[in-house]
């Protein structure tokens, strides 16, 4: 019997959550380090950076606190609030504007960094997990743990297809572009996944009917 959507969905879960904790132990180690060392003076220009941050938290704190005493003295009052209202906008716009101005300066370098952290996130993972999935044939922690397996032709390709390239890949890759079309394309994965696994007999995605894989129901002696 072809397992359902919630235990391939938990499955998934245990194994990205896996991967991913193996990802981010290995940029602590040694991939923060690597990729500051390609920006010039990072420590500095990022301490710069973390101050002007930590000055505009403290500013809107400040701001916050002075417009919520300001509604207070108002007590009820409609043209007092509204006045609170007005003068908390414009107190924000201008310190708004004046952090994007002292900002400016690092944005560029700065981004390039956070940029390669995203691509050794996500190639990283699409690595990892390639290795994990292909070296255990498709029987991860994740599905040993939910009891299901893959049936039909399992080898080395076919589980590269199926449990990366059409289920990961095209998914990171948009979502490097854009965070935006990433999440819209992972919605739109998970709902037809849903749709498949919960209103057909079959119960299978469309990399299962593709590649002719079942996912099934293993029994305890998996």
């Amino acid at each position: 019997m072809n397992a359902g959507f919630f235990k391939r969905a938990f499955s998934s879960v245990v194994d990205i959550t896996i991967v991913f904790v193996v990802v981010y132990l290995t940029f602590l180690t040694f991939g923060r380090t690597v990729l500051r060392n390609q920006v010039p003076n990072f420590n500095e220009i990022y301490d710069a950076y973390q101050e002007i941050l930590d000055a505009y938290n403290s500013d809107l704190s400040i701001l916050s606190e002075e417009y919520n005493a300001a509604v207070a003295l108002a007590d009820g009052d409609d043209a007092l609030e509204a006045a609170a209202q007005t003068d908390y906008q414009l107190a924000l716009a201008i310190l708004d504007t004046q952090n994007t101005i002292d900002i400016e300066p690092y944005n560029r370098t700065l981004s390039a960094y956070f940029l390669n952290t995203v691509y050794y996130f996500a190639i990283g993972f699409l690595i990892l997990m390639t290795i994990y999935t292909i070296v255990l044939n498709g029987k991860t922690l994740g599905r040993k743990l939910m009891q299901i397996r893959l049936d039909g032709p399992v080898h080395s390709l076919t589980v590269f297809f199926h449990d990366i390239v059409f289920k990961y890949f095209f998914i990171i890759l948009v979502f490097v572009v854009s965070m935006y079309a990433g999440l819209i394309l992972l919605m739109l994965s998970v709902l037809t996944d849903v749709i498949l696994m919960s209103f057909t007999k079959r119960k299978s995605t469309l990399r299962d009917i593709f590649l002719k894989i079942n996912v099934v129901k293993a029994g305890y002696g998996y």
